[in-house]
């Protein structure tokens, strides 16, 4: 991985996000895109067996969903010291790995993903945290790249209301006007951004699939207060 420019966590902080354009090292990118493409040989399961939230439509919009504990490589990398290095920059020097899956769009048809704040899907009161979305493919509007709702972490952590949409299994939290900033990025590259930021996807409409690899770090564990038991992963790097 890398080095970290000097402003990226100033960035981050009065904007929401930052772009880390071609962070990853080869192999890093590599063993990432190895893991995906093995996983998308297995049939797809939308809810992740019932323990997740039903985001997925099948290959049109595919969740490969917690994955690192039987896959070496991607447990070394989303548990390594690169990593540890990354995330602390924007949660603080104790980051906890809290979600990690790759998300797929499918060609022609992979769908969009509506304007929302990954903290809308916890269900609870929590500390925000960081999601690191990795781009394992060039993005292009035309095939699924991330829109950012700037905002101003230093004034504003809220999470807004969202609606669940059920015919695009989804929650939605913004149907504003702004069209929000493209994260156009080559593969190996890092969009970061607070669980509290708003986002969306566009669809993917080429003929090759789009894939990512997302990597969420909390400050401290995000526990159930229901049962005092994490609510995804709470390991500490």
């Amino acid at each position: 991985m890398k080095s970290i420019p000097a402003s990226t966590r100033d960035t981050y902080l009065s904007t929401g996000y930052v772009v880390l354009r071609d962070l990853l090292a080869d192999n890093e990118l590599a063993d990432l895109q190895e893991v995906c493409d093995s996983l998308l040989m297995e049939p797809p399961d939308d809810d992740n067996g019932g323990k997740s939230h039903d985001i997925g439509r099948g290959h049109d919009r595919r969740f490969l969903r917690h994955r690192h504990e039987d896959q070496p490589a991607l447990r070394d990398f989303v548990l390594g010291a690169q990593m540890k290095r990354l995330a602390s920059t924007f949660v603080g020097g104790h980051p906890h790995l809290f979600n990690e899956q790759f998300v797929v769009k499918g060609p022609k048809t992979g769908a969009s993903f509506a304007w929302h704040q990954d903290s809308a899907y916890v269900g609870f009161a929590h500390e925000p945290y960081v999601t690191l979305w990795m781009a394992l493919d060039d993005t292009t509007v035309e095939n699924g790249a991330v829109f950012i709702l700037p905002r101003d972490l230093n004034e504003d952590r809220s999470i807004v209301a969202h609606l669940w949409d059920s015919e695009g299994k989804e929650l939605v939290g913004y149907s504003g006007d702004h069209p929000g900033e493209p994260a156009l990025v080559s593969a190996g590259s890092v969009v970061a951004f607070s669980s509290v930021t708003l986002h969306r996807s566009s669809a993917n409409v080429t003929d090759r699939p789009r894939r990512g690899f997302i990597a969420q770090y909390s400050s401290e564990p995000i526990l159930d207060p229901k049962t005092g038991k994490p609510k995804t992963f709470a390991k500490p790097l």
